[in-house]
């Protein structure tokens, strides 16, 4: 007869080892999926950064020793690989004016290195018990006599599994969450893709900086950041991000900011296809949960992950033992995570898709009206851009009087939909 679990999990992320390992220590028979052969090789891109903004996501996690910690949620997990950390987020206009944001002392972010992360957590979920089955698809999930039957695939041999409950942890583009039809009630705003290149040797301008690059002049690549190495010990690394490989290498060989990458060579490449929907507000139905990105408007961040994870597992346990325990996930996902609020996607968005639409010359001005302060914030999706957006709005008497046209292309974007946003911005992304 074949084995039957209490909690079966798709996905072996953060988000989905979290709750392997949180569900185990509840004392359940758990199953764990993951589609890779090296569960901790990370190949699709990610900043791999932990933000330092207190209360993101309503938790406010630190690095104490060798130990990341969740206050709110009151857990912490084991990290012993380098961190480095981020002290400001520089957006650079085609004049190479800059916007600085940083902290009095604080960095804006910190960076890990996400496999040894991983490796971590795959360590703890190993140690518990836990059964892992890699190479292994989840292709699609079914409700049935109150428990769920997931159809896996490893190897090209399909098999069913059932679980009293399944978690859905399988990422932005989720299969189960397709099988589930949970996609046909969300807005699907476009599906752009991103490549990455890993650089040993470059010497930016701004080495301790989340640099992001406005204006068409820069085709369409979208930040430099660094990256934590393997070992403190190993060369600094540094991400370069954009739509394609060819926008990468010219802006490497033929950029404004090329001497930057002069004697740099590309140590890896990563990429990723993201499925821009709205977050599905209810993550339950009937016995899946749907955990992490997989539920999420485009991320929950590495952090949020795990900190969601953690809630999982512990509302299946508390589901089996005594009830209740989905009811207490949705009411914590829907407060907890920013997203869901009304106006987060555009306050979000305006910055990073609306200004790029601008002429070079519209950016560089608005650039140059705002370089001679620094804005105190964070490297995040929210705080920053909303702080960023409010300077420049500062100032719309002035833009006003002097480019009447640019002002008025401010206040219709001040005032955009996410689908107003979106149409123009992916245009540009997409070329």
């Amino acid at each position: 007869m074949a084995k039957e679990y209490d909690l079966a999990i798709v996905g072996a992320g953060p988000a989905g080892l979290m709750a392997a390992k949180t569900a185990s220590q509840e004392g359940l028979r758990v199953l764990l999926v993951e589609q890779k052969k090296n569960i901790t090789r990370i190949r699709r891109t990610c900043a791999e950064g932990l933000i330092t903004r207190p209360n993101c996501d309503e938790e406010t996690v630190t690095v104490e020793g060798k130990k990341i910690v969740f206050h709110c949620n009151d857990f912490s997990i084991n990290y012993h690989g380098p961190w480095v950390d981020m002290k400001q987020s520089i957006h650079i206009a085609p004049n190479g004016s800059t916007v600085v944001v940083e902290r009095d002392v604080t960095p804006v972010a910190r960076i890990f290195n996400k496999e040894v992360l991983l490796e971590e957590l795959l360590l703890e979920v190993e140690k518990s018990g836990c059964d892992i089955e890699n190479e292994t698809m989840g292709i699609k999930a079914e409700n049935t006599d109150g428990s769920v039957i997931l159809t896996l695939q490893s190897k090209g041999k399909q098999k069913e599994v059932r679980s009293r409950i399944a978690i859905a942890a399988d990422g932005v583009n989720s299969r189960i969450v397709q099988s589930l039809g949970l996609n046909k009630d969300r807005k699907f705003f476009g599906a752009p893709r991103l490549i990455s290149y890993f650089l040993e040797g470059a010497k930016p301008e701004f080495p301790n900086a989340f640099l992001t690059f406005t204006g068409r002049c820069y085709g369409q690549v979208g930040y430099l950041m660094p990256k934590a190495p393997r070992n403190s010990s190993d060369p600094p690394l540094f991400e370069l991000a954009g739509p394609t490989e060819e926008s990468l290498d010219r802006f490497l060989t033929q950029g404004k900011c090329s001497s930057w990458f002069t004697g740099a060579k590309v140590v890896k490449k990563t990429s990723a296809v993201l499925n821009f929907y709205t977050s599905i507000l209810e993550p339950v139905k009937d016995n899946v949960m749907i955990v992490g990105d997989a539920a999420s408007f485009i991320e929950v961040y590495i952090q949020g992950a795990i900190m969601y994870g953690f809630r999982a597992a512990k509302a299946a346990a508390k589901e089996l033992k005594e009830g209740n325990g989905f009811a207490e996930y949705i009411h914590y996902w829907k407060g907890s995570y920013e997203y869901n609020r009304p106006g987060k996607m555009e306050e979000a968005c305006r910055m990073a898709l609306g200004l790029p639409t601008l002429e070079d010359r519209e950016v560089d001005y608005l650039y140059d009206l705002l370089a001679p302060q620094k804005i105190k914030s964070y490297y995040d999706e929210f705080d920053s851009p909303k702080k960023m957006m409010l300077a420049i709005m500062s100032h719309i008497p002035r833009i006003r009087r002097e480019h009447p046209n640019l002002a008025k292309k401010l206040e219709t974007l001040s005032k955009a939909t996410m689908e107003e946003i979106l149409k123009e911005g992916m245009k540009l992304y997409l070329g």
